[in-house]
């Protein structure tokens, strides 16, 4: 393990799942499978980071999953003969952070617009920043 590693923070954190490592800013060639965050001022950061990755190696069953986009994602990797540890997890945060619009920045980044989002596996549009009018593009 390398004690230098960035953490993610408790709160204010967007995550993606690609495919594909990259550097800088994430876009479309990293092949996007899954972005999120957390909502609010809630301090599970971590802990939804948490059952992404417990979901997203199969563990749940029998209702006890807590992370839909870990379950896709563990059915994709299935189905096309991806080990779940072969992909990669990143997170950011900022100071000026609003949730709404760091998750519909980075889904901006990774897919042209909702409606030609594949391979995103999110099942929904992130949802719309009403306070700064902030939306995916159908």
């Amino acid at each position: 393990m390398n004690d230098a590693q960035p953490w993610p923070p408790a709160w204010r954190g967007v995550y993606l799942v690609s495919r594909d490592a990259w550097t800088g800013s994430p876009n479309s060639k990293c092949y996007p499978l899954y972005v999120g965050s957390n909502t609010g001022k809630s301090q599970r950061f971590c802990t939804r980071i948490g059952d992404l990755i417990a979901d997203l190696h199969g563990f749940y069953d029998g209702g006890t999953g807590h992370h839909i986009g870990g379950q896709k994602l563990w059915r994709w990797c299935r189905d096309n003969k991806v080990h779940p540890g072969a992909l990669y997890l990143s997170w950011g945060t900022c100071e000026d952070f609003c949730d709404r619009c760091a998750e519909v920045t980075v889904a901006m980044q990774v897919v042209s617009s909702w409606a030609e989002r594949g391979p995103l596996l999110n099942g929904n549009r992130p949802p719309a920043c009403k306070a700064h009018k902030h939306y995916v593009a159908g």
